[in-house]
């Protein structure tokens, strides 16, 4: 059985059987979530079994999510799929209401340390809160061509009092679930510019694309790596530990020190990367074996002739 398979079948047996049949209902997908839309308290349900089932399938990698934003990661995962879960159902086709579909959307999304940045992720659900697409052809926004299913309006169509289009918070669930997600996205921004919030977001739901080489961007992918190098390092260093291979105390000082910065999120990849094998010097270099007790001198020593 393939691993997104598995992940369905595991999502599946999570979910009351109300849950259930809307899921089965939507026959022109493949491992299909509920279609048409099932509303704000289903799709809520809906996030979190699915969140619940990909963090136990995928596990952070130890490092890469620092404990002071751990919740925060999680309930963005929340939020993020359950604005994902709304947006397929409601602006996109049927068939495309299901797990592969929302592996490529999550994908859209990418950090970026320029607060203006916007990753086609943010792009794509800011079609409902502004009725606007950002066109590379064109160089700038065109009208969105998305329209709600439920009652066939377009956001581009609703225009405020103000002059600005689409719809609010108020208006439409998906922009409702999603400026939830960005409120905490922004939050971890303004405290850590550089740290990669959206990767962190993102990683779990890599299991369930078809296309794993192209889930990551370049910079997620280096680190992931620098994350996986990191805790083999700190495994290692561990290890010789237990079996009481002795460091001294600025060895340890130092290492320890150095790991903690490998971790920092806040600190470029590349600037962390230059330490790692300074860090792997330290950990298998700086090992010495435990000294044995000299004898005293004038005491005589047993010897096998």
């Amino acid at each position: 059985m393939k691993s997104e398979d598995s992940i369905y079948e595991a999502f599946l047996n999570t979910l009351d059987e109300d849950l259930r049949s809307m899921c089965a209902k939507n026959e022109k997908a493949e491992k299909p979530f509920p279609y048409p839309y099932c509303g704000e308290e289903n799709v809520e349900r809906l996030a979190k079994a699915l969140v619940g089932v990909l963090e136990k399938h995928s596990p952070d990698i130890p490092g890469l999510v620092p404990e002071q934003y751990r919740d925060d990661v999680h309930e963005a995962r929340e939020l993020l799929a359950a604005a994902a879960l709304a947006l397929l159902s409601l602006y996109f086709p049927q068939r495309d209401s299901c797990m592969r579909c929302m592996a490529i959307l999550i994908s859209l999304f990418r950090h970026g340390s320029n607060p203006r940045f916007k990753s086609s992720g943010v792009l794509m659900f800011e079609q409902v809160s502004t009725g606007m697409k950002y066109s590379s052809e064109k160089g700038g926004y065109i009208p969105s061509r998305f329209v709600r299913h439920t009652d066939h309006k377009r956001p581009y169509d609703h225009v405020h009092r103000d002059g600005s289009r689409g719809f609010t918070a108020d208006e439409d669930d998906v922009v409702m679930f999603f400026e939830r997600y960005r409120v905490i996205q922004q939050r971890v921004f303004d405290t850590s510019p550089r740290f990669n919030f959206e990767l962190c977001v993102k990683y779990p739901y890599e299991a369930l694309s078809d296309n794993r080489q192209n889930f990551y961007y370049m910079e997620e992918k280096m680190e992931i790596d620098l994350a996986t190098k990191v805790r083999g390092l700190q495994d290692r260093y561990l290890l010789n530990c237990a079996q009481a291979k002795g460091y001294d105390l600025l060895d340890k000082l130092m290492i320890n020190a150095l790991l903690a910065y490998l971790r920092d999120g806040s600190v470029s990849i590349a600037a962390r990367e230059s330490y790692v094998a300074q860090t792997e010097h330290l950990i298998d270099g700086a090992v010495k074996l435990p000294c044995t007790t000299s004898p005293k001198e004038g005491v005589s020593v047993d010897r096998i002739s």
